[in-house]
């Protein structure tokens, strides 16, 4: 008698897994969104005195970081997410694209997902007014729709590009 259970040779085949991408989840106001870990270079914690609105900017602020000042999107200001308030557990995720490093101010850094990138689908045309190029698209997770950010789109923001072109 042959028993076929699962410690047999016959049944042990490899199990193909779908490539995964490491995702750091945020909350802006009640939101969640992620952006992939290869893009960020560290998470800090916000200096709000040191923190300047430049004239001219809506969302970005300017603050020291490591000798050099750093363009921070306020990303509650870019959501149009009020109060436009710091919170104690305020973060800023410092990312690096190109030669432009550029700092976002979230609400609060939640945690580490893998996530299917084929899994990832576009924005959906009219969901927001903001430039597409910011998003790299949405992905159901659970019960809910994360929204993904893109690296190079925010690095591209028009107040990050007027920071870099005007030296404030």
């Amino acid at each position: 008698m042959q028993f076929l259970g699962p410690a047999t040779r016959r049944n042990r085949q490899p199990q193909a897994t779908a490539p995964t991408e490491s995702f750091l989840l945020f909350r802006v106001g009640e939101e969640t969104y992620g952006m992939g870990l290869q893009g960020i270079r560290e998470v800090i914690e916000p200096r709000e005195s040191a923190a300047i609105v430049p004239m001219g900017f809506q969302v970005c602020m300017v603050l020291p970081h490591r000798g050099q000042r750093l363009p921070v999107i306020r990303m509650r200001a870019l959501f149009d997410v009020s109060p436009d308030e710091t919170s104690a557990t305020a973060r800023v995720l410092v990312i690096r694209e190109g030669h432009r490093t550029v700092g976002l101010l979230v609400d609060e850094v939640l945690s580490v997902a893998e996530v299917d990138p084929q899994r990832i689908c576009p924005l959906p045309a009219m969901a927001t007014l903001l430039d597409p190029a910011l998003f790299r698209g949405v992905v159901a997770r659970q019960d809910r729709l994360l929204v993904v950010m893109n690296e190079r789109g925010l690095a591209e923001f028009e107040e990050v590009g007027a920071f870099y072109a005007g030296g404030v």
